[in-house]
């Protein structure tokens, strides 16, 4: 029989009874239809390293079988995601790929909705009630990342299932159901090692349900589980990290704390706020087995998961770690239906912790939070940034807080009966962030592939030279050529010139210089195409030609092996010099070096030192300066300019110059 969230039976007929999976089925349908809108939008990835490294890891599996980056082997422990994806890198051009990915992402995160009804459904909560979980798991802000190439899409969904299982082993620990929770629990962890935590959350949650009788009611799961560590142990944590080992080193301090209750609240808000205070009763005052190992288990998965989030926010990040914490947001309607049991139950605590939530809200605007960088793993602030560039920071700031005081009302409303008024209110706050998250994304998304992706991505791939050596330069942006490298397979090596900071922490040598300008990595002479980054950095080469160029990459085919002529540090793509650098010449033999330096009729004029003499240049004026070369390897001319400014996009900027040109003496 169906009943409503009270459990009370309502008068359907025995067909309605019967469509409960039908309803689920069209809950994740209508979310993937909707989520894959979204990624209409979502032209150009744009969380990098990270989306390139799982692209590139599900090419080389569906290419060679083998998890390589720029053909080196990469121990990354997350490769679940890339697997999955690796049939559609595989087979299809990276922009259709990119597309395919994305349709399978938003398919994989809808069906989140269906281990939230289970779960709810578990409980005993009521048919209809279980359906506004499922419905809540995907209305949620943060299925925005079905559009990005990331490990999310998989993971959320594997750790709802993983939650079902783990509360049907706790209720009912048979070796099936504890075998099921390793295996699931196990795949989570293969799909984002975040997930790690499943199995001390299990145990902690089995301790406190069977207390002494542990050993004996989950003896399979805690035999396995010592097999593991000892296992662990033996291989090393780094080893068996890989990518991840980094998490080592990460430092525990007072700032943990500060982050893990700035999360905290920054989660109830994205959470709706309405059914949070009743939730967090309703976890409080679980009763009878089954309420008591969903309790524990959530509570101890929510602790571990927020625990790492603000060790991670603590130790540079500096900003609300929402990606790693969106999957404890379907817990909380499913909380909130313990609660309803309880009738109007803790009113006091209830109204108390919606006033702090508030409180905190006023006092603590969100638009400091979602300054900067603080969006970036966010789609909460992501969507409050957006609100707040068509209203403005302060007025946005007020609507939020507004929006919160909404939800903490419909709160105590809740604990007074108004049950139905607190679910719509809730739901109502998700979907409104849902969309304002999705616009905030398509937004970005759409501003990075204006700014750094070609008209043809891969036009790289397009020239057909084979594998091509990416040349990354001094203080170039590292997700320029990440974004080359994402949506063209033919840079098959990274090197890096000079004080270049490489792209990732996989395979980047550095690239030495000889004396006659050749290219060497591990002394070996580079003789494969150069795709050269000139952001702030300009190159001449002999023995190759120029085939292409797109934003600030030149690509050149070798007609032998390539040799450096020219190199000018200091110098941008677009001809402008910054306020100090060098040129670099290597001839054969004497001639003469000359470049013309020139400003726009609008600037001011600029004084400038170069290679020891000082020129002032005069808005509308043009200055050509020649140095005659003699030396086999004459020394760098420096230059440096004594007054400077900004360029539009914050560049510190002097003047123009023609790239440097060497004529050989007849």
């Amino acid at each position: 029989m169906l009943t409503d969230y009270l459990g009370r039976p309502l008068l359907l007929s025995r067909r309605w009874a019967l469509t409960a999976p039908m309803q689920v089925a069209a809950i994740v349908f209508g979310s993937f239809v909707l989520r894959v809108l979204g990624a209409v939008g979502h032209a150009a990835p744009r969380l990098f390293p990270d989306e390139y490294i799982y692209a590139a890891l599900g090419r080389s599996l569906g290419e060679h079988g083998r998890p390589l980056v720029r053909e080196g082997a990469a121990h990354f422990p997350a490769l679940l995601q890339p697997i999955l994806a690796a049939p559609l890198w595989g087979l299809a051009d990276p922009a259709t790929a990119y597309r395919l990915v994305q349709l399978e992402n938003a398919l994989f995160m809808s069906l989140a909705a269906i281990p939230a009804y289970l779960i709810a459904s578990r409980l005993g909560l009521s048919k209809r009630y279980a359906l506004f979980c499922g419905a809540f798991a995907v209305a949620i802000p943060d299925l925005v990342y079905s559009a990005y190439t990331l490990a999310e899409a998989v993971a959320y969904p594997l750790a709802l299932a993983s939650l079902y299982v783990g509360l049907v082993a706790l209720d009912r620990p048979s070796a099936r159901a504890q075998l099921s929770f390793l295996m699931l629990a196990g795949l989570t962890s293969v799909a984002r090692p975040q997930y790690v935590v499943l199995f001390p959350a299990y145990a902690v949650a089995a301790a406190i349900v069977d207390r002494r009788r542990v050993v004996r009611t989950q003896r399979v799961l805690l035999g396995v589980a010592v097999a593991g560590i000892l296992a662990s142990l033996a291989l090393g944590p780094g080893r068996l990290l890989g990518y991840y080992s980094a998490v080592l080193d990460l430092d525990l301090g007072s700032a943990t704390l500060r982050w893990a209750v700035v999360d905290l609240f920054l989660l109830a808000l994205t959470s709706g706020v309405a059914l949070v205070p009743g939730a967090l009763v309703g976890l409080a005052l679980a009763r009878g087995r089954r309420e008591v190992a969903f309790a524990a288990l959530a509570t101890g998965f929510a602790a571990f998961v927020l625990f790492e989030a603000a060790l991670y926010a603590s130790n540079g990040s500096e900003r609300f770690q929402e990606r790693y914490l969106y999957s404890l947001l379907p817990l909380v309607p499913i909380a909130f239906g313990l609660y309803l049991r309880r009738g109007r139950s803790a009113v006091l605590a209830v109204g108390g912790v919606s006033a702090a939530l508030v409180a905190t809200a006023l006092h603590s605007p969100l638009s400091g939070y979602a300054a900067g960088v603080g969006v970036t793993d966010s789609p909460l602030l992501g969507a409050v940034a957006r609100l707040q560039q068509h209203v403005g920071t302060a007025n946005g700031s007020l609507l939020a807080a507004a929006l919160v005081l909404v939800g903490g009302i419909a709160a105590v409303a809740a604990a007074r009966g108004r049950h139905a008024a607190a679910l719509c209110v809730a739901l109502g706050l998700v979907a409104v962030t849902s969309i304002g998250a999705t616009a905030h994304d398509v937004a970005s998304a759409g501003a990075v592939h204006a700014r750094d992706v070609a008209s043809d991505p891969s036009w790289v791939d397009a020239q057909s030279l084979g594998k091509v050596v990416a040349v990354e330069t001094t203080g170039a942006p590292s997700y320029q050529l990440l974004q080359q490298l994402y949506w063209n397979r033919s840079i098959a090596q990274e090197v890096l010139l000079g004080g270049a900071e490489p792209t990732d922490s996989f395979a980047a040598q550095a690239v030495r210089v000889a004396s006659d300008g050749t290219l060497s990595v591990d002394g070996k002479a580079v003789r494969s195409p150069i795709l050269f980054h000139g952001y702030g950095v300009s190159a001449t080469f002999d023995r190759a030609r120029p085939v292409a160029a797109a934003k600030t990459f030149q690509l050149w085919q070798p007609l032998g092996t390539p040799r450096l002529r020219v190199l000018a540090t200091g110098r941008y793509w677009d001809g402008w010099l910054g306020r100090s650098g060098s040129i670099e010449v290597w001839p054969a033999t004497p001639g003469t070096l000359d470049f013309t330096l020139s400003l726009p009729t609008t600037s001011s004029p600029v004084r400038i030192v170069v290679g020891g003499s000082q020129h002032v240049l005069h808005p509308g004026t043009r200055l050509r300066l020649r140095f005659p070369i003699e030396d086999s390897r004459p020394p760098a001319i420096g230059f440096r300019a004594l007054d400077a400014s900004a360029a539009p996009d914050g560049r510190p900027v002097s003047v123009r110059s023609t790239m440097p040109r060497f004529t050989r003496a007849r």
